[in-house]
């Protein structure tokens, strides 16, 4: 998955790599959409798929910063959110 996801990947500790899991990290929940988004395209256009049943998400507050709500989501399909990984 590294070699395939390359030219998307971010430095740490906005994307980590973890054997067949992906850590995608942003400051807003928009970020996240965006980035969930950019992985499944080039992910599906080398012929992998990202599992819609297993994906996963956990907001983390740090400092004072006030945090838009709304849903993460991957093609319109609300990702479940997590407390703990």
């Amino acid at each position: 998955m590294d070699e395939v996801t390359r030219d998307i990947q971010g430095d740490m500790p906005w994307c980590m790599l973890f054997a067949d899991d992906v850590v995608l990290v942003d400051e807003t929940r928009a970020g996240v959409n965006r980035k969930l988004e950019l992985w499944r395209e080039t992910l599906e256009s080398k012929g992998f798929r990202l599992s819609r049943t297993k994906t996963e998400y956990m907001r983390c507050d740090f400092g004072t910063t006030t945090h838009e709500e709304g849903d993460v989501s991957l093609e319109r399909q609300v990702v479940s959110r997590k407390d703990t990984f």
